[in-house]
């Protein structure tokens, strides 16, 4: 072997030793990534199924407490999961058990259905249904009932 190909070799090996250790890592981060991924799910299932994402809080860090999770773990899964915010996530579970009890309900004022999912000002309620529904519950209620009822 001559003298000046023995640096070009040197290289290589070091090129491919950094390259192994990148793919190692980032195969240790995608491990990494699907286990939180699934703690986070558990734990949001858990909350929602109890019906928590109703209730109010006063702050996010009081949600992240009370599943046991960082801000990072919880806006990467919403993020991977839902591609949306969590805050925006929780709005439209709220939008959707109003949806259902619109229906189930029909002699139910629209304010006391927004108040049951979580949202407590009648007018916050109204705006929040419109701009996810593009109708006012009443309006959604009147078009979908009529549509359940036969």
């Amino acid at each position: 072997m001559l003298d000046y190909e023995k640096p070009q070799l040197i290289s290589i090996r070091l090129r491919l030793k950094k390259r192994y250790h990148e793919t190692r890592k980032r195969i240790a981060d995608a491990r990494l990534a699907r286990k939180t991924l699934k703690m986070v799910e558990g734990r949001l299932s858990t909350w929602v199924e109890s019906g928590r994402h109703r209730l109010t809080y006063d702050s996010m860090d009081e949600i992240l407490e009370e599943l046991g999770l960082t801000s990072d773990e919880l806006c990467f899964f919403c993020s991977t999961t839902f591609n949306k915010s969590f805050l925006t996530w929780r709005k439209d579970l709220r939008i959707e058990d109003a949806k259902r009890t619109l229906l189930d309900y029909p002699d139910l004022p629209a304010y006391k259905v927004g108040q049951m999912v979580g949202i407590k000002d009648k007018s916050d309620f109204r705006h929040q249904f419109k701009a996810a529904t593009g109708m006012t519950p009443g309006q959604w209620r009147e078009k979908y009932s009529s549509k359940k009822s036969k």
